[in-house]
């Protein structure tokens, strides 16, 4: 989130307690605790805009262990939803994540009342399932397993991203600059 604006919309985003396509569950927030969510700053959202309107939001928060990640989906309007849709939310998050950290793994975990979602990844090359946790979710009166799912990190690197030409080379002229200007500062102040 970059704006006061960006906020609101998230935070409306989360008042929604009930969605059949949000990767949590059903979840009932408080002001308070969607306002501790939304300015959490070990979670990183992006927003899913959809005809002009928020339709929910891709979220993602490191774990305990270096280069792990958690990601989930916020929905305020689940008949918006397709698996076209979630691919390109879930992909445009992970472009910003691996961008932006050293990932190792991204982890996914989903109710099987989520039609959208299991559509997404029984079509999707992106996320392999590893296994499912009975009665994780509860909603309609009854428990519902959850699937746990792991991203093919390859699946989504940077497609075209590729080294600049000479690089290399910079980075040694570099690197002898540096050696040069140390050893001139060295002598400097030892002959001084």
């Amino acid at each position: 989130m970059t704006t006061v604006a960006d906020e609101e919309i998230l935070d409306e985003v989360l008042s929604r307690p009930f969605s059949y396509v949000s990767t949590e569950g059903a979840v009932w927030r408080s002001a308070a605790e969607r306002l501790r969510y939304v300015r959490d700053e070990r979670k990183s959202h992006l927003l899913v805009i959809s005809a002009g309107q928020p339709v929910g939001a891709v979220s993602w928060s490191p774990g305990q262990t270096p280069g792990f990640f958690r990601i989930g989906l916020v929905s305020c309007r689940d008949e918006t939803w397709t698996p076209v849709l979630v691919d390109r939310a879930v992909r445009r998050a992970m472009a910003l994540l691996t961008r932006a950290a050293e990932v190792q793994r991204v982890e996914l975990l989903t109710p099987t009342y989520n039609d959208v979602f299991l559509e997404y990844l029984t079509d999707c090359a992106g996320f392999e399932v590893e296994g499912v946790l009975r009665d994780r979710f509860f909603l309609d009166g009854r428990y519902w397993p959850g699937v746990v799912c792991c991203a093919d990190l390859r699946e989504f690197a940077p497609q075209g991203a590729v080294e600049p030409a000479g690089r290399q080379e910079l980075l040694d002229r570099l690197r002898k600059k540096a050696l040069e200007d140390l050893a001139h500062a060295h002598h400097d102040m030892w002959s001084a």
